[in-house]
């Protein structure tokens, strides 16, 4: 079985394509389920790189559309990548249960600090701030209200060395998903992106191997995530290569998220 659950459309103002574009590689590939999880706008447009908080219902629309257009060919999901930040708790709530989205991906690029400063988690100038990052996932996690934590291991692309704060934020991570059963996702994007000249070698930014192995000997669950931003990227290398990353750390990953 083929499946993907982190696919991203040209309404997030950085991926090219539109959601049937998704559809006719997802079914070309050989995909039997396809999740749409574009990021989810904000109330007031508070974040960026996102659509506006105006295009919401025409994306859900689109897709309960395309779900039926598309029936008996290829499994269509409608989800949203969003951050957790406690403040718009009753927003998640109001998006699974008012605007009827059938899953919320945990992508946490913006994080609360110990100080309760809003923090972006590519813009990190020290290690520490790890764990806040951390500990504001597993917060996310505790809610039950998302059903996978997507790139949980991004806050490796910065250019700092693993150290004691890195394990520390990476034991936060992995005791919450296993205590609340939720799935972790070794992205492709990472990969996607290349290798990267980093203070201690040449690394793609993530999937950090450390991270993984970790969660290997934690018994967490995995499922692996395209995070394409354009329609080729549904099932490609990178993806490809993510299976065979996680079956030389004797990870199996799960096919299928949403039943």
């Amino acid at each position: 079985m083929r499946t993907n659950f982190h696919t991203h459309v040209n309404r997030c103002r950085h991926a090219s394509g539109t959601a049937e574009d998704y559809i006719n590689c997802a079914i070309q590939s050989g995909l039997e389920q396809l999740g749409f999880s574009d990021h989810a706008p904000f109330p007031e447009d508070c974040f960026g790189l996102r659509m506006p908080y105006k295009e919401l219902n025409e994306y859900l629309n689109e897709l309960d559309e395309l779900k039926i257009r598309y029936k008996g060919k290829i499994c269509l999901w409608k989800g949203l990548e969003i951050e957790y930040l406690p403040e718009f708790y009753h927003y998640y709530e109001k998006l699974l249960v008012e605007y009827k989205v059938e899953y919320l991906l945990l992508g946490e690029h913006y994080y609360k600090t110990s100080r309760n400063e809003t923090k972006n988690i590519y813009e990190t100038d020290f290690t520490e701030l790890y764990v806040d990052y951390a500990k504001t996932v597993a917060q996310g996690i505790r809610t039950e209200l998302f059903q996978a934590v997507a790139h949980p291991d991004i806050f490796m692309i910065n250019p700092w060395n693993w150290d004691e704060n890195c394990e520390k934020a990476t034991d936060i991570i992995l005791d919450a998903a296993v205590n609340y059963n939720i799935p972790l996702e070794y992205n492709a994007n990472g990969i996607r992106r290349g290798i990267w000249e980093f203070p201690n070698g040449k690394r793609y930014p993530y999937p950090y191997e450390t991270f993984w192995k970790k969660a290997a000997s934690a018994g967490v669950r995995v499922i692996v995530g395209s995070d394409c931003h354009e329609p080729s990227q549904v099932w490609d290398e990178s993806v490809e290569r993510s299976y065979q990353n996680l079956k030389k750390l004797g990870i199996v990953p799960e096919m299928e998220l949403l039943k």
